[in-house]
C-alpha cells in the first residue's frame, strides 16, 4: 500500500537524491511545497491524503491537524522542534520525530565563524572595499578569551572541541551537568545562566527555544554583560528579545553580535534587530552540503522504520500515543 508524503523543507533531498529513492523504493509518493514564507495555513490546505510530512523550519498548528485525514508521522528535517505543536500531534495521534546530533559539526563551525566575523567585523571590511573605501578598523581576537556557552548539548560541546587551539576559557551552563566531560575538557560549569552572561567575552547561545528560555537574552541580562562583549546566536530566535538586543547594540551596553536565528523568519525588512549594526545571516547554521546530504538520509530511514516497520519509539511524542 502506498503512501503519500508532503515535503516543506527547503532543504530535503536537494543535495543529494538518496534521500528520495529510497522512500520511493518503498512505496511513498513524494510531493513537494514550496512557499518564500511557509505558514501553517498554506501547509493545511494541501495536507488532505497526506500520510507523512517532512518540515523545515516551519510552523505546525492547529489547522494542519484539523484538515489532515491521514496524518500519522511529522518528522523534522533537523533537531529543532518548537514550530510543531506536538502536544496538539498527540492528541490526533500523530507522531513526530526529530534528527539529533547531526547537524552539530555544522552548527558549530558557523558558530565559530561568526565569532571571528564580529570580533573583527570582518563582514564591515568586506563592505568597505566594495564600495570602495581602502578603510581598515581593528577589532577583537577570540584567541584567549572567556567564551561562554548557555547549553552544552551535542552543539555547545562539539564548539568546545573546535575552540581548542584558540586556547580561551570555557564557562559552560547546561541545566544536566555532565561534570566527567567538563572536567576533561576543561570545562568550568556555572552555577547559573547570569554568571555566564557576566563573565563572557563572547557570549554563545546553543539550546532549545522553551517556554522557560524565551527571552533569556532581555534587557536585565544584556545588562550583566561586558560592554566589550559579544553575543552570538546560531540556536533560535525567540531565545533573544530582539527590541533589548538592538537597543543594547545602540547604545553600546554590549559590542555587538552576530545572530543567525531570528522570531520572524525572515524577519521584517524595516525590523529594528536588522537596523542595528550586527551581523546578520538567514538561518544557515545547520545548511553545510554534507549536513544536508546527511540529515535527508536520516530522515527518509527513519520514516521507514516507524511508517513501514512500527518503529515508533523513534519518535519525541511515542509514549503519548
Amino acid at each position: 500500500m502506498s503512501m503519500n508524503i508532503l515535503v516543506t523543507s527547503k532543504s530535503f533531498g536537494k543535495i543529494d537524491s538518496k534521500a528520495l529513492r529510497m522512500l520511493e523504493e518503498h512505496g511513498f509518493s513524494i510531493t513537494f511545497l514550496n512557499s518564500e514564507k511557509m505558514t501553517s495555513k498554506l501547509i493545511a490546505e494541501n495536507i488532505k491524503d497526506i500520510d507523512c510530512l517532512i518540515v523545515g523550519n516551519d510552523p505546525v498548528g492547529f489547522e494542519v491537524f484539523e484538515s489532515a485525514n491521514k496524518l500519522k508521522l511529522i518528522h523534522m528535517h533537523g533537531t529543532g522542534l518548537d514550530g510543531i505543536d506536538i502536544e496538539l500531534a498527540s492528541k490526533h495521534k500523530v507522531l513526530v520525530a526529530n534528527v539529533i546530533g547531526a547537524n552539530k559539526n555544522a552548527v558549530a563551525e558557523m558558530t565559530l565563524a561568526l565569532m571571528l566575523t564580529v570580533g573583527r567585523r570582518i563582514d564591515t571590511h568586506i563592505q568597505w572595499l566594495r564600495e570602495g573605501f581602502w578603510k581598515r578598523k581593528p577589532g577583537n581576537e577570540v584567541s584567549y578569551k572567556t567564551v561562554g556557552i548557555i547549553g552544552l548539548g551535542n552543539i555547545g560541546k562539539r564548539l568546545v572541541e573546535l575552540l581548542l587551539g584558540f586556547n580561551v576559557h570555557v564557562v559552560g551552563y547546561d541545566p544536566v551537568k555532565d561534570i566527567s566531560w567538563a572536567a576533561s575538557h576543561d570545562v568550568y560549569l556555572a552555577s547559573c545562566t547570569d554568571e555566564v552572561f557576566a563573565c563572557s567575552d563572547f557570549l554563545v547561545l546553543s539550546l532549545p527555544y522553551t517556554k522557560e528560555t524565551e527571552h533569556i537574552v532581555c534587557e536585565r541580562t544584556l545588562s550583566l554583560m561586558k560592554p566589550t562583549a559579544y553575543l552570538i546566536n546560531t540556536a533560535r530566535g525567540g531565545l533573544v528579545d530582539e527590541e533589548a538586543l538592538a537597543e543594547a547594540i545602540q547604545t553600546g551596553v554590549i559590542a555587538g553580535a552576530a545572530i543567525d536565528t531570528f522570531k520572524f523568519e525572515p524577519p521584517d525588512r524595516k525590523s529594528n534587530i536588522l537596523a542595528a549594526d550586527i551581523v546578520a545571516t538567514p538561518h544557515i547554521s545547520a545548511t553545510s552540503i554534507e549536513t544536508s546530504s546527511y540529515v535527508s538520509m536520516i530522515v527518509s530511514q527513519q520514516i521507514v522504520d516507524i511508517l513501514c516497520h512500527g518503529k515508533s519509539t523513534l519518535a519525541v511524542n511515542w509514549e503519548s500515543l
